[in-house]
């Protein structure tokens, strides 16, 4: 039979690794952005989906969010950059985005996908996904 320190360190043992994911889906903005006259000027509506992964392997040390990645900082990544002037390609929204979510030295890996809504006539969408890792 197993006693209590045995039992401990199996609990040690089973939590030693993990990851967290926190993550910012359906944002939808209105951004200028393209490379075709039609686009040029004309605000489109764009869905950003960010997600970065933080060390999970122990709970935060108390129930506050000073002791925590607060998460608010992915909308404050998209709304700065959105701000920092005009890009013609999704590729250099997402990588200002993403270096914004890098900052936090306690993330190791971020994502981002952005996606133009309403550019096809048909049905479907185009967009980028993009990641960095530490």
């Amino acid at each position: 039979m197993e006693n209590d320190s045995d039992i401990s360190q199996d609990k040690e043992m089973a939590f030693s690794s993990g990851q967290t994911s926190v993550f910012l889906r359906d944002l939808i903005r209105e951004v200028d952005i393209g490379i075709h006259d039609h686009e040029i000027g004309h605000p489109q509506s764009i869905r950003f989906d960010l997600e970065v992964t933080i060390d999970g392997s122990e709970a935060p040390i108390s129930d506050e969010i000073t002791h925590v990645l607060n998460y608010e900082y992915l909308l404050e990544s998209v709304e700065k950059s959105l701000t920092e002037g005009r890009v013609s390609l999704l590729e250099s929204l997402g990588s200002r985005i993403l270096e914004k979510m890098m900052a936090p030295s306690q993330v190791s890996s971020a994502k981002i996908q952005i996606t133009k809504l309403e550019i096809l006539k048909e049905n479907g969408t185009l967009g980028c996904r993009m990641t960095r890792t530490r």
